[in-house]
């Protein structure tokens, strides 16, 4: 099986960047600088000295970050926050967000918004979902995959490419995320449509020079939907990170059958099973990172909401292939509310999961994605 060429971004030089802090005395660079030198594959890495790092120079600490921004040492930790409200997410976490989940239209060039550039200037990641749908109408319309692939959005896209470009820091993206979903499957166009769609936007963004745009193929990774996964997939070559989605939704009013309690892991288990089983059978590289691009639990008692969040890292431990989780912090109605700041157990298990330290990695990890660009 191909698992299609990975795209090298524009402004970092290294295939893998290679975090060794072995302090002033150990191998590699001397103190206070950086060499660069061959990895395995004879791809240049990158290596660091304890003390550029902030760190004490008898540190030991071994991480990578690849290009597409897989950490080897743990996972990045996020949410789409309730109204673009980012503060009041990170302040019911008790910490940043590595990544900001936001949405827009296809039809909206001003991609990424002033807020996004805002999110990325303070170091933040930000994933973008690109809807098949007019944001720059009232309701929100859907689009046909045909007017996209007829190019009525073509200038657009190219716009959003270029802007994306200039910033010069990796960005996340998604097409049209939740395809698999019964209220979008085949009412946008056909299974095909839509992977040439997505075709479609990708080499766009590579034409105008976006190597900086990470993609990301997101589905509910509901169980009854798993067989409508192959029909869906674009291609190895056109997609770096694969995500689902992890939710228990007991007692939400929009989904009256749901009578049971599913955990973090009984959300998270069927799709990564079938991916790593089922998957490259349909030819999708299960080696690709894992994004559990939304989680979240409807209020199921005191105790149980508490502990529902704070078991996260423990299940990702278990799961090693998911290297990004974001918490969607929002509200579908008054009996289905996800919002962590509302529900007082549900904040302080989400708190106590995000300090541990496999979630939260410390800052000198993203100054090796800074160092990255600075090259």
């Amino acid at each position: 099986m191909e698992s299609g060429p990975v795209r090298v971004m524009t402004s970092v030089g290294a295939v893998l960047l290679t975090l060794t802090l072995t302090g002033a005395e150990g191998g590699g660079a001397a103190a206070g600088g950086a060499s660069s030198t061959a990895g395995a594959a004879g791809a240049p890495r990158q290596s660091f000295t304890a003390p550029m790092l902030g760190l004490p120079a008898d540190t030991e600490y071994r991480c990578t970050i690849s290009e597409i921004l897989e950490p080897s040492c743990g996972v990045w930790w996020g949410g789409s926050p309730h109204n673009g409200d980012l503060d009041a997410l990170e302040d019911a976490a008790g910490r940043r967000m590595d990544i900001v989940y936001t949405w827009s239209g296809i039809d909206q060039p001003q991609i990424p918004s002033e807020s996004e550039r805002r999110m990325v200037a303070e170091g933040r990641f930000v994933h973008t979902n690109i809807e098949a749908r007019r944001f720059t109408r009232p309701g929100h319309p859907a689009v046909s995959y045909r007017d996209i692939l007829g190019g009525e959005f073509d200038s657009v896209l190219r716009t959003q490419a270029r802007a994306i470009a200039g910033l010069e820091a990796p960005y996340f993206l998604t097409f049209d995320h939740e395809a698999d979903a019964n209220k979008r499957y085949n009412t946008r166009g056909t299974p095909q449509e839509f992977t040439r769609a997505w075709r479609h936007i990708v080499d766009i963004y590579r034409r105008e020079g976006a190597d900086n745009a990470i993609w990301v193929w997101n589905v509910t990774g509901w169980k009854d939907n798993l067989d409508r996964l192959p029909g869906l997939w674009p291609g190895n070559e056109y997609v770096d990170w694969i995500s689902w989605e992890a939710y228990n939704m007991t007692g939400c009013d929009t989904m009256p059958g749901w009578k049971h309690v599913d955990s973090f892991e009984d959300a998270l288990r069927p799709a990564y099973e079938w991916i790593q089983n089922e998957g490259p059978k349909h030819g999708i590289d299960s080696t690709k990172p894992v994004m559990i691009g939304e989680m979240g639990t409807t209020d199921i008692g005191p105790r149980e909401t508490f502990q529902w969040y704070a078991d996260v890292p423990r299940v990702l431990r278990e799961y090693e292939r998911v290297r990004a989780v974001k918490v969607w912090d929002s509200k579908v109605s008054d009996g289905c509310d996800f919002r962590v700041g509302v529900n007082r157990y549900a904040q302080q298990g989400f708190e106590l999961a995000g300090q541990d330290p496999y979630v939260d990695l410390p800052e000198r990890v993203r100054r090796l994605v800074e160092y990255a660009h600075a090259e």
